[in-house]
């Protein structure tokens, strides 16, 4: 695959439909992952857009650098890539941590984009949690290596069989990041204060979360500024890996929207139906917890 140098760095990346005059879409992939994770939708997508897919700096075969992780790091590196490639103005469509990254790019550079798609995009989660979260992964990795890490978010994000090769090349993608690159882009996510960021979004957004990736769904639904501000679609019999389950599906979805987002429109009563178990866990959970610290504060 083809590399291009991005200040210090060579980005890794592959242009499908390179020479078409086809709309553009620049597929941004999340933490520990790298392009392989996009192969079940591409066949889908390839048919109506030119696609861009490329690996995240420190992720895949691009390089990590020696600057300090930053949001405006991240953001530079693609603001140079779409400059260098000659992209001109694109679609963005990221999942996880590359959605947050689209989010963010869009308010910065908003002459560059004419879209965003958003795959299971944090939007509301409590920083208790998220702390908890992040304690959980780095004991995964005390012995310095991101195999366990990598075997217990591949089965828990995705229905993919053990055995096939892309539950392989996705372990093999985690493997690749270095744990300190891992969390030091972990601990930026968790702090993105994204609800805030799409008060501020000024382009048409579609957001899309799996009907069985319950962290998400939940987040989606408590985030009242998400649902105002974009088009929500709930994937059903769909992970965290939405794109992967449901590939078809995500991208008859993402086509209708580039075509014509004022008839996308989000399914409220779908969204409710399938979020309401986990909304109210959520709550239930955390009004439990309420008691047992006062029980124990007794």
């Amino acid at each position: 695959m083809p590399l291009i140098q991005v200040r210090e760095i060579s980005i890794n990346y592959q242009i499908y439909n390179a020479n078409s005059k086809m709309e553009t879409i620049v597929c941004i992939h999340d933490l520990g992952h790298n392009q392989d994770v996009w192969e079940p939708i591409l066949p889908y997508i390839q048919q109506h857009y030119r696609v861009v897919v490329l690996d995240l700096r420190g992720h895949g075969n691009t390089e990590r650098g020696t600057e300090q992780l930053s949001w405006d790091l991240f953001i530079q590196d693609l603001f140079q890539y779409i400059i260098n490639v000659e992209l001109g103005p694109v679609h963005l469509m990221g999942h996880g941590f590359g959605a947050t990254l689209a989010v963010k790019f869009s308010l910065q550079h908003a002459d560059l984009v004419k879209s965003l798609i958003l795959l299971a995009v944090p939007a509301f989660l409590p920083r208790e949690t998220v702390d908890s979260v992040i304690q959980s992964r780095k004991q995964l990795t005390s012995n310095g290596n991101m195999l366990t890490l990598a075997e217990s978010m591949v089965q828990g994000i995705s229905k993919l069989p053990p055995d096939s090769s892309l539950f392989k090349k996705m372990i093999m993608a985690y493997m690749s990041v270095q744990p300190e690159t891992y969390f030091a882009a972990l601990e930026l996510y968790a702090g993105a204060g994204t609800n805030e960021d799409f008060a501020s979004l000024s382009h048409p957004t579609l957001a899309l979360v799996g009907a069985d990736d319950s962290i998400y769904l939940s987040s989606t639904a408590l985030s009242s500024q998400l649902l105002m501000h974009s088009s929500v679609i709930v994937v059903p019999e769909a992970t965290n890996m939405l794109f992967i389950d449901q590939p078809q599906f995500v991208s008859d979805k993402v086509y209708d929207f580039i075509e014509n987002p004022s008839e996308v429109l989000t399914d409220y009563a779908s969204f409710e139906c399938h979020v309401a178990k986990y909304v109210m866990q959520y709550f239930n959970d955390a009004f439990e917890k309420v008691l047992t610290k006062k029980a124990v504060q007794v």
